[in-house]
């Protein structure tokens, strides 16, 4: 028997009325590569990595996040929406699946250096899909926000976040053409850990118009005991023959300000290494510490800002990085900026 499109219309609209209206499916493909069903939108997800959680909270999705790893938690202040019982794991790494299927979410999200296709089996059995979005890489912001406007039905919001992002990216690229490109070591919270290609925090650099010092190195030709694109261990020697002309130390994330006595004790630190002082960075007093937030905010273009203006400090003289933080922190997360995300020690200290 035929059903008439008036029919179909009817039933449709009296179903969506009742709240019964089926849900779209859409298939996605990954970051992986693998293609996902979806029904959107997204009503309950599980998220791994804090920059794909900033990205629900930033288009008004969170109240759709039911889950969260263990490492986004570690800052509890950042996040007042999340309590203990929501943690589903200590990371990309280890989830937690019990969990995770005691949420029953429509989705579950982890980055390509997640342990995606672990997840993927052992979720298949309860028919919750896991879709591959790294929020960490620097170059695939717009792609990933737009995203998840259509996993999360905010279309509108993810555009503002992109426009956001995308002003910043432009401008960048505008003052930096011609320049003769500065080198930069970027050194992890850990001693004579450093970034290479692949990693978003080599993609900052670059956007910021420097040239990583340790940008020619292929992790897969390394030894593994060396590390991967995000966290690789490098001997002093090395940084010295490299000669970078700044010198960048993450310190520890934290939405709230770093102490000032703990920002001089780390600057003193670095300062006296070898490795540091014997680069043209160091002689020159190049060396500067970067909270973790601001160097990673927005797909890290607020780091990208950041490395900017400390290299060409004359081409950004009316750009304002902790400003862009601001506007990051107060508009897209909803919560009072701190302030005071980076120091610049001198002799006198």
């Amino acid at each position: 028997m035929k059903i008439s499109h008036w029919a179909l219309w009817l039933g449709l609209a009296v179903a969506s009325a009742i709240g019964l209206a089926p849900a779209a499916a859409e298939t996605f493909t990954d970051d992986a590569g693998r293609k996902v069903e979806l029904e959107l939108p997204i009503k309950r997800a599980v998220i791994f990595n804090r920059y794909a959680v900033e990205f629900a909270r930033a288009i008004g999705a969170i109240d759709k996040v039911v889950g969260v790893d263990a490492s986004t938690m570690r800052d509890p202040a950042y996040w007042p929406q999340f309590k203990e019982t929501d943690i589903v794991g200590q990371g990309q790494t280890q989830p937690n699946y019990e969990a995770i299927v005691a949420l029953k979410p429509d989705v579950v999200i982890i980055p390509r250096n997640g342990v995606y296709e672990e997840a993927a089996r052992q979720l298949e059995a309860f028919g919750i899909p896991v879709l591959v979005v790294t929020a960490w890489d620097t170059l695939q912001h717009v792609e990933n926000v737009t995203l998840f406007g259509k996993l999360f039905g905010q279309k509108a919001k993810a555009d503002a976040l992109n426009a956001y992002y995308t002003s910043y990216m432009d401008l960048l690229a505008e003052r930096l053409k011609g320049v003769e490109r500065r080198r930069v070591y970027l050194e992890e919270v850990r001693d004579l850990v450093t970034v290479t290609p692949g990693s978003g925090w080599h993609d900052m650099i670059e956007a910021g118009g420097g040239i990583n010092v340790f940008g020619d190195i292929d992790v897969k030709k390394e030894p593994s005991s060396r590390g991967n694109e995000n966290s690789f261990t490098v001997d002093p020697e090395e940084i010295i023959a490299r000669k970078p002309d700044l010198v960048i130390k993450l310190q520890p994330g934290s939405y709230k300000t770093i102490p000032q006595a703990k920002f001089v004790e780390s600057w003193k630190a670095i300062v006296a290494r070898e490795e540091i002082s014997g680069t043209p960075a160091g002689q020159a007093g190049n060396v500067r510490l970067i909270n973790y937030y601001l160097a990673g905010g927005s797909s890290k273009v607020t780091g990208a800002l950041q490395v900017a203006k400390w290299l060409y400090p004359e081409k950004f003289a009316d750009v304002d990085p902790e400003a862009a933080m601001k506007e990051w922190i107060e508009i897209y997360q909803g919560l009072p900026f701190q302030g005071g995300m980076t120091y610049q020690g001198t002799a006198s200290n």
